[in-house]
């Protein structure tokens, strides 16, 4: 099975990827090479459209590369297995992922509180807060990823 046979199109399977992956990496641009970094992250699915939220500083190398050239891309992953084979270097793996790119900005006012929310909410659940502390608020960044175009995909070498 390859490519688009691997592809997870049902958006309550791709909403369950979503909630339970725990780190999403993103990619910048830096001159000729790639600057990837592993982030927390947030999110808001609806409606086929995928936003991602990030919390990190205000200042640093990936602040400093979006703001130069906001196109990006990104990739989450759940690794579930590794499956071993005889010879052991035909090994594979089961696991699911999403890859996307689009754009990425530092976002403020009620979107910051509203990515926020949705980071707490991932790792945390209940009910987010609904006011924080504006000193709080103030010390970091809340960065959207609106993705332009997305794909799960799964592999399951076991069925």
């Amino acid at each position: 099975m390859t490519g688009i046979e691997r592809e997870i199109t049902d958006i309550n399977e791709i909403e369950n990827i979503l909630s339970s992956a725990r780190v999403c990496r993103i990619a910048l641009i830096d001159g000729n090479y790639p600057y990837i970094v592993p982030l927390c992250f947030g999110y808001n699915l609806t409606g086929g459209k995928l936003e991602i939220y990030f919390r990190c500083e205000e200042k640093g190398k990936k602040m400093d590369l979006m703001k130069a050239n906001s196109n990006a891309a990104f990739e989450i992953d759940k690794l579930h297995d590794i499956v071993k084979t005889d010879p052991a270097c035909g090994f594979t793996a089961h696991y699911h992922s999403i890859t996307g790119t689009g754009t990425i900005a530092s976002i403020t006012g009620v979107e910051k509180i509203t990515g926020l929310n949705l980071l707490m909410k991932k790792y945390f659940g209940g009910t987010p807060e609904s006011k924080y502390p504006e000193t709080m608020l103030n010390s970091f960044a809340i960065l959207k990823f609106t993705a332009g175009e997305f794909c799960c995909k799964e592999h399951n070498p076991e069925g």
